[in-house]
């Protein structure tokens, strides 16, 4: 019986320049070094960023305004602060919002220390008599006090004179009863020493 050998598939020989052959390594390298970075990385778990929602955020306070009011409006911010706090008061009132119109600012009329200088000065003129001349000088100094909590020194009042009030207007939740409005308006007269026609008094949510 007669065997039959048969020969087995055998790859062709490429042959490559010496310059291709480098280009090739070089290309193969840099393929195999990609490979195992990216096996690395998917190797290696991602840090999750977790954002709370429910963390309260910080807030920043504003920057205090600097009051640019000028004296009357002061006085006036004053005075409507001061009636609100004693208006709240009367039972049935709620809330109060009150404003109020000057005239005019308040003035201070301050201590002061005065010092007089007298002096006196005799002239001798051509017809042989004397003639008497007084110098007066008088001059004035501030009193002053240091404040309560050391932050100073302020002059000494001794006498205020109230600015004079133009109107008044009071907006009081109670308001709407006639009897609390009554008695807003006799409250508002007593305090500052005004005519009723110099107030006014309505219904409303106040403060």
């Amino acid at each position: 019986m007669e065997v039959k050998k048969t020969k087995g598939f055998k790859m062709p020989e490429i042959k490559l320049p010496e310059k291709h052959k480098k280009v090739l390594l070089i290309a193969l390298l840099v393929l195999g070094i990609g490979m195992l970075l990216a096996s690395y990385r998917s190797a290696v778990p991602s840090e999750e960023v977790r954002v709370n929602v429910n963390e309260p955020s910080v807030n920043v306070a504003p920057a205090p305004v600097v009051s640019n009011a000028s004296p009357i409006t002061q006085a006036e911010i004053a005075l409507e602060q001061r009636l609100e706090g004693i208006l709240t008061q009367i039972n049935g009132v709620g809330n109060v919002s009150v404003k109020v119109v000057l005239r005019e600012s308040p003035e201070y009329e301050y201590a002061v220390n005065v010092s007089t200088t007298e002096r006196s000065i005799t002239e001798n003129d051509q017809s042989g008599g004397n003639r008497l001349t007084l110098d007066t000088t008088e001059t004035g100094q501030l009193v002053l006090v240091r404040s309560a909590n050391n932050a100073g020194e302020a002059p000494v009042v001794v006498k205020k004179t109230k600015p004079e009030v133009v109107g008044v207007l009071v907006v009081a939740q109670g308001a709407s009863n006639p009897m609390v409005r009554a008695e807003l308006t006799r409250a508002v007269q007593t305090l500052l020493g005004i005519n009723i026609n110099q107030v006014t008094v309505v219904s409303g949510d106040g403060r």
